[in-house]
């Protein structure tokens, strides 16, 4: 049996992509008519690659703390804000 595919990729890069390999940019290139489900060359975008979006995805867990320009763990920074909260006032 073949190993399991990536199908868009395989056939705009037209080479097979297994998926064993991280999923390859197929954006700003082109999915040839023949290729399409309307039968138009489709140019494809960022918003169309799955690569960008895992990166975009990627890049929103971390964001960059205001204060001191490092980089902070969005989940220990609410895990600490939910025990200020459960602190009883005196």
């Amino acid at each position: 049996m073949a190993a399991p595919r990536w199908l868009a990729a395989s056939t705009v890069l037209g080479r097979p992509v297994t998926d064993a390999e991280p999923y390859p940019h197929i954006c700003g290139r082109l999915l040839a008519a023949e290729d399409s489900l309307s039968g138009r060359p489709v140019y494809l975008l960022r918003r169309d690659c799955a690569a960008c979006a895992q990166e975009r995805h990627e890049r929103t867990k971390r964001q960059p703390d205001p204060a001191g320009g490092a980089v902070v763990d969005l989940a220990a920074a609410r895990a600490r804000r939910a025990t200020r909260r459960e602190r009883p006032v005196a």
